[in-house]
C-alpha cells in the first residue's frame, strides 16, 4: 500500500486532497488507479486508510475509509549519533527511522573523523532529511522524524536535558544484567507516563574517550552494555535501537 504524508489543510472530515508533488507521484509515477487503497498520514501521529476516488488535472480526491492505529512507539527516541566515516550515516539514518526514532542529532566528538563543514552542512542535512522522509514512508511511520543540525557535546546535552532516560552504550561497561534492569525501568515508566522520552548516544568508530563518558554520566547518561563483543558504530546504533523498540512495544502489549 502506497504511503503519503500530507498537511492538515488537505484533510477533511470525509475526503483528503492530494496535490503538488504527492499528486504527481501518485498519478504520474505510481499510476494510481480509481478504487486503489493508499495510506495517508498527517505527520503528527494520525493515519488514514483511503481510497482513490477521482483525479483532476491538479489533484486527487481520496475518500477516507477509516483511521488506522498509529504506527508509532509509545515514547520519543532521540538518537545522538557520532558522525561515522563514509556513507555509513545514510544507512544508520534509514534503519533508525524504521526502528522508531523521533529525531537524530549528528554528534561531533573527539574521535569523529568526519566533520560537518559549515559551507556544506545545510546541503548534507537536507539530504539526510530526505532519506528520513523516504524511510518514514516506506516503514509506514505516523510522523516524520526530524534531522537536526550537527552539534557538539555541550549543545547536544542541552537538547536532551529533559529526557526521562539517557542511555550510552559503552564497550567498557560489563554485564548485561544492569542493562536489562534499566530497560525494565524504562518499560515501567512508559506504562505509567504518556510522553516518555529517551536519548540514545552512540559513539564513533574510535569510541568515546574516558573523559567524554564521564562528562556524559555527569549529565545523567547511564552506560549500558550491548554484549561482550566490540560493535561497529552502525551495528551499535541498530542493536541498541532494536532492544529499546522491543521493550517499548512490549510495554503497550495488553
Amino acid at each position: 500500500m502506497h504511503h503519503f504524508f500530507v498537511s492538515k489543510e488537505e484533510i477533511g472530515e470525509e475526503k483528503i486532497l492530494l496535490r503538488g508533488e504527492n499528486f504527481h507521484h501518485l498519478h504520474k509515477v505510481l499510476r494510481g488507479q480509481i478504487g486503489e487503497k493508499i495510506l495517508i498520514s498527517d505527520g503528527e501521529g494520525v493515519d488514514y486508510q483511503c481510497e482513490i476516488q477521482s483525479f483532476s488535472e491538479e489533484e486527487a480526491v481520496l475518500s477516507i475509509c477509516f483511521r488506522e492505529e498509529p504506527h508509532e512507539l509509545p515514547a520519543k527516541i532521540i538518537l545522538l549519533q557520532a558522525l561515522p566515516k563514509g556513507d555509513k550515516m545514510e544507512w544508520i539514518i534509514q534503519k533508525a527511522v524504521e526502528l522508531g526514532i523521533s529525531a537524530l542529532i549528528p554528534l561531533e566528538s573527539k574521535n569523529t573523523v568526519m566533520k560537518l563543514k559549515e559551507k556544506k552542512e545545510e546541503k548534507k542535512i537536507s539530504r539526510w532529511q530526505s532519506i528520513m522522509d523516504s524511510a518514514a514512508k516506506q516503514s509506514k511511520r505516523s510522523i516524520l522524524p526530524k534531522m537536526e543540525n550537527g552539534m557538539g557535546w555541550k549543545e547536544a546535552f542541552s537538547y536532551v536535558k529533559d529526557c526521562d532516560f539517557k542511555l550510552l552504550p559503552y564497550e567498557n561497561e560489563r554485564g548485561v544484567i544492569p542493562t536489562r534492569e534499566i530497560l525494565a525501568k524504562m518499560e515501567a515508566a512508559v506504562k505509567g507516563k504518556k510522553n516518555c522520552s529517551i536519548a540514545l548516544c552512540i559513539g564513533p568508530e574510535g569510541g568515546f574517550t574516558k573523559e567524554e563518558v564521564e562528562q556524559a554520566m555527569g549529565e545523567g547518561f547511564l552506560p549500558i552494555s550491548l554484549g561482550k563483543r566490540i560493535l561497529r558504530t552502525e551495528t551499535a546504533a541498530i542493536t541498541a535501537l532494536s532492544l529499546i523498540m522491543m521493550q517499548l512495544e512490549y510495554a503497550t502489549t495488553e
